[in-house]
């Protein structure tokens, strides 16, 4: 049926008030749709279900133990989960890792574990079989992590680059000041938003994780105030150039301290994860001798050089 003349001049100022509200709105959720740390609905999210596939042979091999006494060490899953940040071509040295074939190489290299009686030294009657599951954290959450990381640095003065390297600027973090960030990458991961149970709640069984980090120094540089992070949170992140490849190492160091401890590039946080910054450092450990071998100031950065040789873009 054909529009009258009277009602045509009325659609504009009726339609175009309309049109604004729904931009606005398209705009509103769409900015808020730009945040690290957000799970919006149909998000593909990496779903924590290792222990709920082993959970059954728990209970079975506990079964088979109470009736067998001949069966020594008793076999148990053991579930180590790795997050990797700053390893998807995003981080420093733009280094790629990949998840699935650092599984399977933590799988064939370390396969179980049987610990041992910290007094006597002799083994216990269990043995772990590792469950392994590795995945890439996203971009967002690596420059919020830097982002963190940037700001909590306090200068404190000089350090060497190495045994023998060069006296470069020193920035320390305190780590319970970023540990809240930490906290809340570990909430998003796990989906497990609220971070927090009571003391009921304490017994049932959640995630731990390892966070294996990989910040890019240069843009993470506490003097540079030029560089603004919260662009990159969703921009392109470039390729770096053979000459800005050199200059990866930022020319200052940092390091990490929770409660005043000795400094350091691994912290243990009060929830259920560990940080491994493999930019961090190097620092000074002290040497600790074990039957499995030693643990040195160089262990970490050997670490490094181990999954990326120096000037390497991508690796396994």
């Amino acid at each position: 049926m054909p529009l009258n003349r009277r009602a045509m001049k009325s659609f504009p100022s009726l339609f175009c008030p309309l049109i604004v509200v729904t931009v606005s709105l398209i705009l509103l959720q769409s900015e808020a749709a730009r945040q690290a740390f957000r799970r919006d609905p149909g998000h593909p999210q990496w779903h924590h279900g290792a222990f709920q596939d082993v959970k059954d042979s728990i209970r079975s091999d506990v079964r088979s133990m109470l009736h067998s006494r001949a069966e020594v060490p008793f076999q148990a899953p053991l579930e180590v989960n790795i997050v990797l940040i700053g390893l998807n071509g995003d981080g420093g040295y733009r280094y790629t890792l990949d998840s699935h074939k650092l599984e399977e190489f933590l799988r064939v290299s370390f396969p179980s574990h049987r610990p041992s009686c910290l007094e006597t030294g002799e083994p216990l009657d269990i043995e772990h079989h590792i469950v392994y599951n590795a995945f890439p954290a996203g971009q967002a959450e690596l420059i919020a992590l830097e982002k963190a990381l940037k700001e909590a640095m306090v200068a404190t003065g000089t350090a060497r680059e190495a045994d023998f390297g060069r006296e470069v600027p020193l920035f320390e973090v305190d780590a319970t000041a970023v540990e809240p960030v930490f906290q809340r990458l570990y909430s998003y991961v796990f989906d497990m938003e609220n971070g927090g149970y009571s003391a009921a709640e304490m017994d049932r069984p959640v995630p731990s994780a390892i966070f294996i980090v990989n910040f890019d120094k240069v843009r993470m540089d506490p003097r540079n105030k030029d560089i603004d992070l919260e662009s990159l949170m969703y921009g392109r992140i470039a390729q770096l150039t053979e000459e800005e490849m050199k200059k990866q190492e930022g020319e200052y160091i940092y390091r990490y301290r929770y409660n005043g401890g000795g400094a350091s590039q691994v912290w243990l946080g009060s929830g259920r994860f560990v940080v491994i910054d493999l930019s961090a450092g190097p620092c000074t450990y002290g040497k600790i001798e074990t039957e499995e071998g030693s643990v040195s100031s160089k262990t970490l950065p050997r670490l490094r050089n181990l999954l990326f040789p120096r000037g390497a873009v991508a690796c396994w």
